[in-house]
């Protein structure tokens, strides 16, 4: 690891976004981290965290992807979060290209295929619309990502949505 190539995590590991190893990749971290990452940059009418949008994904998910869908968000935890526009418009092409190597190191620490499963991404999307929807964005140009969900997001404090992300992560593995 270079001198000035890490950043320190919650539990006190250190990790290199540029070059990262499995042996760097935490649940704890991600769990604390995305739990203080507000969806939509922010622009929501309440605080609602990527770690509360994430368990959504799961607890949807089929079984065999249930932790994709938990997890299918966990780079953020060491990148942060970047809005899509931005993300797809190409100028980041350098930041999707650590994204996605970080995203294969978590895949191979946690035990996933990769890509990351069709599946997830469309949960991702109707989850978008739902979240959108219920947390005062939703406009008529929404309209082309998937139709929301019959659910109401109620979004959680930090410290719950952490702990719902334990929770879920713990379901997974005794079902």
């Amino acid at each position: 690891m270079k001198k000035d190539s890490w950043i320190q995590t919650h539990s006190g590991l250190k990790i290199d976004p540029i070059d990262p190893q499995p042996e760097d990749i935490c649940l704890e971290d991600i769990a604390h981290a995305l739990s203080n990452i507000c969806r939509f940059t922010g622009h929501c009418n309440e605080f609602y965290s990527v770690a509360q949008h994430s368990v959504y994904v799961s607890v949807y998910s089929s079984n065999e992807n249930a932790l994709w869908g938990l997890l299918h968000d966990a780079s953020e935890a060491y990148l942060c979060d970047i809005a899509r526009p931005v993300k797809r418009s190409g100028f980041l092409s350098g930041y999707c290209e650590v994204e996605e190597k970080l995203m294969k190191v978590i895949a191979d620490k946690f035990g996933l295929s990769w890509p990351i499963p069709i599946e997830t991404k469309t949960l991702d999307n109707i989850f978008l619309m739902t979240e959108a929807r219920d947390l005062g964005l939703l406009t008529d140009d929404w309209i082309h990502y998937a139709e929301p969900m019959k659910i109401k997001i109620i979004p959680q404090q930090p410290k719950n949505a952490k702990q719902s992300f334990y929770d879920w992560y713990h379901v997974i593995f005794n079902r």
